[in-house]
């Protein structure tokens, strides 16, 4: 089973791709399901749910935090808990750090994967701090931010640390990267329980999928035969 566990739509700032059209593209490529993973953003799971049936293909919903020491995707076995629909994680002032995200999805038996964590995009970078980090279930190692050398640190310091690694697009701001990177899962995954239980079991492993190609004409079709 492929699902891309890093997709965003335009309820977060700076995308454009409806939540309608994600589904769509993601179904072309085809994907068995899509993880939403909104900026610090929770978004109307019956919204979501009512869109999914719609669309008979599955969306699961986590969030993308950016925490002061780090990006982390966090998933919980139910996205309507308050404790997470209210972010608990968020400091008095508003901030977040990693250990307190963690704390918090572990009280909810959610799972926390770090999220391109050598990656430059103008956020706090995770870094070497990961090999300090405890409670990661994951690593993603193959993301659609065309970086390299930032996913080859990430696979070292996963296969380092002995974690699960993951591939998710990162979506792009038009929609440009989703269904290029994604995860495979050993299992059928139907729920948003199943899907944090396959996380914590590690049965999972990024896949990068090649573009579509053109179409090219036929030597017939070229002569006008």
């Amino acid at each position: 089973m492929l699902i891309d566990l890093h997709v965003h739509t335009n309820a977060s700032e700076g995308f454009t791709l409806t939540l309608a059209d994600a589904i769509e593209r993601a179904k072309a490529r085809g994907l068995s399901g899509i993880l939403l993973a909104e900026c610090d953003h929770v978004p109307d799971i019956d919204a979501v749910d009512a869109q999914a049936e719609k669309a008979r293909f599955p969306v699961f919903v986590g969030i993308d935090i950016d925490a002061a020491d780090g990006r982390l995707i966090a998933v919980p076995p139910d996205p309507t808990d308050s404790r997470f629909v209210e972010q608990r994680w968020r400091n008095a002032d508003g901030d977040t750090r990693i250990a307190d995200v963690v704390r918090v999805m572990n009280e909810l038996g959610g799972a926390v994967l770090a999220a391109h964590p050598y990656m430059e995009d103008g956020g706090p970078q995770l870094g070497d701090r990961i090999f300090r980090t405890r409670g990661l279930v994951g690593v993603e190692v193959l993301c659609g931010v065309d970086d390299d050398m930032a996913n080859d640190l990430a696979l070292e310091a996963a296969a380092s640390m002995a974690l699960p690694t993951f591939g998710g697009s990162d979506t792009g701001p038009d929609g440009q990267r989703l269904g290029l990177y994604c995860t495979a899962f050993a299992s059928e995954i139907t729920s948003q329980h199943e899907l944090v239980a396959a996380l914590k079991e590690g049965a999972y492993w990024p896949v990068e999928l090649k573009k579509p190609e053109p179409r090219r004409r036929s030597e017939n079709a070229s002569r006008g035969r």
